[in-house]
């Protein structure tokens, strides 16, 4: 079976290889998936080191640093944070009832798995700091617990436990979709050395939801499909967005005229949603509602198109969430008909991903950690370094921009709108459109595409011919 290298295969990998020796030649030897997978890892562990780096200044003040310098050196992380707003500090369960609890601190907004995630490693930092005496913090007002020398050294250590157990999802990701197309493991070189993944890797839990969905994409291709539905209930329990992976299963089905493949992956996705929703929805259904109710009351918010119409046109929560959701639901009706038109079989990643990037385009909100949900789907739908750089150079403008327009740093002296915000939320736009508009090309002129995979669908399909082997 003959291969090829990653520089034989991407213009732009060709063009920077006499850096480091020239091309691959003809007579060395190919290696293997073992050794690409290993070189993978190495480069996942390396980008989200540089990731952490990137954050010192933070880590260095135990999390807790002035608001200037947060956003100074953008080191933003949503994780310390929790630890002592949402209770943690005290082990209070997430989505307790007692009066008292909800009294000093509010309901986590978090999806449940997030906050199973959170009081495990609530539990685990407690362990690890000898076990302090909570009770003695239930006297103190919260500020005071929250500023303590004892809570400072707990957030890092809280920090530092989320950060590997996120470490250990961003490999696992990178194991999964180097395993998705068989002959072409180094296109997830495309997610492990990604500048997103260095900026956002750790500015929330959206890589819980990632590594869910790759791990459903690995299983799809093995032609797992309980498998695939056991991942992707975790993903939609832990950030709803995986639930576009599924209707992207459905989609291809469809083209196939075969809807029953996906009915295993449906039924166990469903079982899986609902047994990681159990503990929160069985201790406290209206605490559990928080995370729904979040998801309906924000507005036209940072990142997203609407934001630019509601400082510039005025726009109301209401008027917003309808445009929002028709355009978005047009984007779907758009890409169901690309898929049910076009001249052969799309690939399921390159279906998930139009998918996601309605939401990334015509979204209500867009935080910058949300990069994180197109990038798996990114390096499979189109592993082209050219086209992936120029899709993450917007986003890594955006998150720059973002955080120093909070921290007050892209205002302008007379008071007047941040007119550089709105240029960064534009050229995002139209870096993902960029991305997008190559897939689109890709599914519509399949000859034109970076390789021939159809990303095997369950076993017992109908299966169509792989294209010439690669990697």
């Amino acid at each position: 079976m003959s291969r090829s290298h990653p520089t034989h295969d991407d213009p732009v990998l060709a063009g920077l290889s006499p850096a480091v020796g020239g091309r691959l030649g003809s007579h060395a030897g190919a290696g293997g998936p073992v050794r690409a997978l290993g070189v993978l890892l190495a480069l996942t562990a390396l980008t989200f080191a540089l990731g952490l780096l990137s954050k010192t200044t933070c880590a260095l003040d135990d999390w807790s640093p002035t608001e200037a310098d947060r956003f100074t050196h953008v080191c933003v992380s949503d994780v310390p944070a929790a630890y002592t707003g949402t209770g943690l500090v005290e082990l209070a369960w997430p989505w307790s009832g007692d009066r008292d609890t909800r009294e000093r601190y509010p309901v986590t907004e978090e999806s449940a798995p997030v906050g199973l995630w959170n009081y495990a490693a609530a539990r685990l930092t407690h362990v690890l700091a000898g076990s302090p005496d909570v009770s003695e913090r239930y006297g103190q007002p919260v500020d005071v617990v929250a500023e303590s020398d004892d809570v400072a050294s707990e957030r890092s250590l809280f920090m530092a436990i989320n950060v590997v157990g996120l470490a250990v999802l961003a490999l696992l990701t990178t194991a999964a979709l180097a395993a998705v197309h068989r002959r072409r493991p180094w296109d997830a070189a495309g997610f492990a050395a990604a500048p997103v993944l260095a900026f956002a890797g750790v500015l929330s839990w959206d890589l819980i939801a990632v590594a869910a969905v790759a791990g459903a994409m690995w299983a799809w291709s093995r032609g797992r499909p309980v498998a695939a539905g056991a991942f992707l209930g975790v993903g939609v329990a832990a950030g709803v967005w995986p639930l576009l992976v599924l209707v992207a299963f459905l989609l291809v089905a469809m083209r196939e005229r075969r809807v029953a493949w996906v009915l295993p992956t449906a039924v166990t996705a469903a079982a899986t949603w609902a047994l990681f929703n159990a503990p929160a929805f069985l201790t406290g259904r209206a605490q559990w509602n928080r995370f729904w109710d979040v998801l309906v009351e924000r507005g036209p918010d940072r990142g997203s198109l609407w934001r630019i119409v509601a400082d510039t046109a005025g726009l109301s929560h209401d008027v917003g969430l309808r445009f929002s959701w028709l355009f978005v639901a047009l984007w779907a009706a758009l890409v169901i008909a690309l898929v049910l038109l076009a001249p052969s079989r799309p690939r399921v990643s390159q279906v998930a991903f139009l998918l996601v990037a309605g939401l990334a385009l015509f979204g209500l909100h867009y935080d910058p950690s949300q990069a994180l949900w197109l990038l798996p789907l990114a390096a499979l739908a189109r592993p082209r370094w050219r086209d992936l750089l120029i899709w993450q150079s917007g986003e890594v403008l955006f998150f720059a921009a973002t955080y120093w327009w909070e921290g007050g740093l892209l205002s302008p002296g007379d008071g007047e709108q941040s007119g550089f915000y709105w240029l960064a939320i534009v050229i995002r736009l139209v870096c993902t459109g960029w991305l997008v508009a190559m897939v689109v090309r890709d599914l519509w002129w399949p000859e034109q595409a970076p390789l021939d995979d159809p990303e095997t669908a369950p076993a017992g399909a109908p299966q169509v011919p792989a294209g010439p082997a690669c990697y």
